[in-house]
């Protein structure tokens, strides 16, 4: 196996373990906001990473995820931004991401939350304070 093989390979076993660690991702999880379980999980991807790069942080580990993470999210956007304009099946935008297909266990991660609209409330604020300039007006 090349060097480039070996690298690739254990990058993708390192997106195994921060799979399986979801108190590092899955935002909805009680252990997302639990730091002592955020802390253990840290210390399970570092010890990971430690295998191939012993000097590597908790810093630099986080920096590798985020960059990973960077990346997918890019390569996502453009997926369905070709979903988006019409394209035919055989033109949506195939991904040359090489670990984007590891990653889609973030995929309802990367998905913003649904807008809310505060029109309602910016009219109901605006007739109010009418209301009260044609009752003060009037006085």
């Amino acid at each position: 196996m090349s060097d480039k093989e070996e690298d690739r390979t254990f990058q993708l076993e390192c997106i195994e373990v921060y799979k399986s660690l979801p108190a590092l991702w899955k935002v909805k999880s009680d252990d997302y906001s639990n730091r002592q379980k955020k802390d253990a999980a840290y210390a399970v991807l570092v010890e990971k990473f430690h295998e191939k790069y012993p000097k590597y942080t908790r810093e630099d580990v986080k920096k590798k995820i985020n960059a990973y993470r960077t990346n997918y999210r890019k390569e996502l956007k453009k997926v369905q931004e070709s979903e988006k304009s019409g394209a035919g099946a055989d033109q949506v935008y195939e991904p040359t991401l090489w670990y984007f297909h590891a990653l889609t266990f973030l995929n309802d991660q990367e998905i913003p939350a649904k807008s809310r609209s505060t029109l309602t409330k910016q009219t109901s604020l605006s007739s109010t304070v009418d209301d009260m300039r044609g009752s003060v007006a009037g006085f």
